[in-house]
C-alpha cells in the first residue's frame, strides 16, 4: 500500500471525526475540490471503495495510533514514526 501524505493525513483524521467535505474544508483552509481529491487519493492508495469504508478505517486508523501518541501530545504520525525508529535504533 502506498504512503499518505501529511495532508492526507490531516484529511483522514478528519473523516474520522465525522467533518463533511465542507467542514475539512474550512479547518485546513482548503477547497471543497481539494478534500475531495485528497479523499479520493487515500481511497485509492488505501484500496477502500465507499465512503462508508473510508470513515471506518479513519476512525480505527487513528483510534491506534491516538493511544501510542497520548504519551506526546500534539505529535503528528510522521513524528510518531521517527520517535519510532528512533527508540528502536537503541
Amino acid at each position: 500500500m502506498a504512503r499518505l501524505t501529511s495532508r492526507e493525513e490531516e484529511v483522514l483524521l478528519l473523516v474520522g471525526q465525522s467533518m463533511s467535505c465542507k467542514q475539512i474544508a474550512g479547518s485546513l483552509a482548503i477547497s471543497e475540490f481539494t478534500v475531495r481529491k485528497h479523499r479520493a487519493s487515500i481511497l485509492r492508495k488505501m484500496r477502500l471503495g465507499t465512503t462508508a469504508q473510508l470513515t471506518a478505517f479513519a476512525k480505527t486508523s487513528f483510534a491506534k495510533t491516538s493511544f501510542a501518541n497520548a504519551s506526546h501530545p500534539g505529535e503528528t504520525s510522521h513524528h510518531a514514526d521517527q520517535r519510532e525508529r528512533h527508540d528502536r535504533s537503541f
